[in-house]
């Protein structure tokens, strides 16, 4: 049986990205602080999460992996896979679009770009603005099938935002909740509720 929506939540977000700190699982549930660690502690006594204490850094466990996995497909009856599945696929060629940006944000002529132009960096936001754009009904249309999807349009947009802000590292940046790793998780989810390899994904868009 599932859990409640919290708890399931919190396993399941922490299963994407294996190893966290609370601060970025907080924002990923849209939670306080306090209230995502009473979560991340109950799945720490169940066996299904650590902490890192000296790193300060959540990890799902194995025993969590197949919990999530044995959840999730509890989640996902009743046709809900083959109901994602047509978002997958109009995410899939705006996910090309945006590792070439983001190669591009981090690269220029070869070389790290260390954001000195403007002029450069605005154009490589107005094109992340336009992707974002595309994105947005995508998502949406997966928030339909599983509203908990909803919470990546939130976060996209906050990253952003923050990034028109002048926050540069809101682009690419690590463990920030930059836009590169909210969509990063994004994609992961869509892969865990397919059941698809990222290898697996990556031959059958070289075979096209």
């Amino acid at each position: 049986m599932l859990p409640d929506a919290t708890a399931f939540d919190a396993l399941h977000l922490l299963a994407l990205k294996g190893t966290a700190p609370a601060d970025l699982l907080a924002a990923g549930l849209r939670l306080g602080a306090e209230d995502a660690r009473a979560e991340l502690e109950k799945l720490r006594a169940d066996g299904l999460a650590t902490h890192v204490e000296r790193r300060g850094l959540w990890r799902v466990t194995p025993e969590g992996r197949q919990r999530h996995a044995a959840l999730l497909d509890e989640d996902l009856t009743g046709g809900a896979r083959d109901r994602l599945r047509p978002g997958y696929e109009r995410f899939l060629p705006v996910n090309d679009r945006f590792k070439e940006l983001c190669t591009r944000w981090q690269l220029r002529d070869g070389t790290a770009n260390d954001h000195t132009d403007p002029g450069y960096d605005a154009a490589r936001v107005a094109e992340l603005g336009a992707v974002h754009e595309e994105t947005t009904p995508i998502v949406a249309e997966l928030a339909a099938v599983r509203p908990r999807f909803a919470r990546y349009a939130d976060r996209l947009t906050g990253a952003l935002d923050r990034l028109r802000g002048g926050e540069t590292k809101a682009f690419t940046g690590v463990l920030c909740d930059s836009y590169h790793d909210v969509w990063m998780e994004l994609h992961r989810d869509l892969l865990l509720c397919l059941r698809i390899e990222r290898e697996a994904e990556e031959r059958a868009r070289g075979a096209r």
